[in-house]
């Protein structure tokens, strides 16, 4: 391998030169099982100087293992496409290099562990379609200037997840929200971190029986005129390479509370709120399922309308479906021609 702190300057280069017989070693170590491109080794390492300056900023004395837990990451990551010229999703390594660099207190406090920690959750953000990393990495910046330390900053990363899209996190990020200090729990849901802990406890009550409500909406004791929304379009074809989850126009039903879709090969869970809709495959289908038809207070009735009480909308396009199911709060429908599931909620919020 070419020396890695050729042409690299600056306190990363340093870090490189004063461990590096250790770092060839390691590099040597990987080559039998890993097939190891030594110029996107380079090109990978070379894009983490921003992190390690702001690191040395922070804390000088600590360069050096930031450094050494920098390039096992990305002597492991770059050979599976994670990192590098050849990443496979380059907006998780954009994402990653912006929250290191934006989060150094906790870099610093736990560098093995926060190098780990955030490249795992921003990959897990990116398996879902709609999901908005740059929203992840602006909470996590501002959490880490506020948490106690890298547990509870990580606990929070759990809401501020759910809160850029990943959708089937919601219980998990909700109880999570209930345990932390009231001030990281409300940047984490994107209020003032002044919000009182009588406040939070509300907002988080509330987010629990309503998914489309609002943090700063419920916040402010806020309550918008209910309305009939439609929320979006959730799926796609999976053939030619499109990138969608069916094969077959989908149908939907409901399970213990949860909306069930199959395409009668594949089966997922359903799950959307406020803040984004995701799609987890869930076991295979058996032949011949179909999901049940479970229907709460908001339904669709004749010509396409959807209608919650004395409250209801047309939408021609719901004319004709093949499936539809619905809680009190939202409705997931599918159509003959489409491998989309379309939801809609009852909600005051503007979605």
């Amino acid at each position: 391998m070419e020396d890695v702190a050729g042409p690299i300057t600056g306190p990363l280069a340093e870090a490189l030169a004063r461990g590096r017989d250790t770092y060839n070693a390691r590099v040597a170590a990987a080559r039998p099982s890993t097939a190891i491109d030594g110029e996107a080794l380079l090109a990978a390492l070379r894009a983490m100087d921003p992190i390690v300056r702001a690191a040395h900023a922070r804390d000088p004395a600590v360069v050096d293992t930031v450094v050494s837990a920098l390039f096992d990451g990305v002597l492991e990551l770059v050979p599976r496409g994670v990192l590098g010229p050849g990443a496979r999703l380059p907006e998780v390594e954009t994402a990653w290099r912006a929250v290191l660099g934006a989060s150094s207190r906790m870099l610093c406090a736990d560098p093995r562990r926060v190098v780990a920690a955030t490249v795992n959750a921003l990959t897990r953000l990116a398996e879902y379609r709609g999901t908005r990393l740059g929203d992840w990495v602006t909470t996590m910046a501002a959490l880490s200037e506020r948490a106690a330390d890298v547990d509870v900053w990580l606990q929070a990363g759990v809401v501020a997840a759910w809160r850029s899209g990943l959708a089937h996190a919601r219980t998990g990020a909700l109880d999570t929200c209930a345990r932390l200090p009231a001030a990281l729990a409300a940047v984490a849901v994107g209020l003032d971190p002044t919000t009182s802990e009588e406040t939070m406890a509300r907002v988080v009550e509330r987010l629990r029986g309503d998914p489309w409500a609002w943090p700063p909406h419920v916040a402010s004791g806020e309550e918008p005129p209910l309305g009939i929304k439609l929320v979006c379009h959730i799926g796609g074809f999976r053939g030619f390479g499109a990138g969608g989850q069916f094969i077959a126009p989908p149908r939907v039903g409901l399970r213990e509370g949860v909306f069930i879709v199959t395409d009668g090969e594949r089966l997922f869970e359903l799950h959307a709120d406020f803040f984004g809709a995701t799609l987890v495959a869930a076991e295979p289908a058996s032949p011949g399922f179909e999901p049940p038809a479970s229907r709460g207070a908001l339904a669709l009735g004749e010509g396409g309308e959807v209608r919650h009480g004395d409250i209801g909308r047309y939408f021609p396009g719901l004319a004709s479906v093949t499936s539809w199911a619905s809680t009190d709060l939202t409705l997931a429908a599918t159509r003959p021609v489409s491998h989309h599931i379309t939801l809609f909620a009852r909600s005051g919020y503007g979605l």
